[in-house]
């Protein structure tokens, strides 16, 4: 199950993926929200995703995954996230 609340979210159009990194292996995984049950799966930027696209969503998610656990100023850990309501 995804857990929203503590990593980075991107939703635009028919793309919902959801980012988390794994302290247990070093690796950020991707999950689609949209599919929750094919599970994460372990991004590599070297590789890239299926699409140019997908490919862009996929390395910021990345990088705002290790920024994050780098605890680089204006960046926070998933564990520090906090989810702000916003009305469209």
């Amino acid at each position: 199950m995804f857990n929203s609340m503590t990593q980075p979210i991107y939703c635009k159009g028919d793309i919902n993926l959801i980012a988390r990194y794994n302290k247990f292996d070093g690796s950020v995984e991707i999950g689609d929200l949209d599919n929750p049950s094919d599970g994460w799966v372990t991004y590599d930027p070297t590789q890239g995703a299926s699409s140019d696209e997908l490919t862009e969503i996929c390395n910021r998610l990345y990088d705002r995954c290790l920024l994050g656990e780098l605890g680089v100023d204006g960046f926070r850990p998933a564990k520090d996230h906090v989810m702000i309501k916003c009305n469209i």
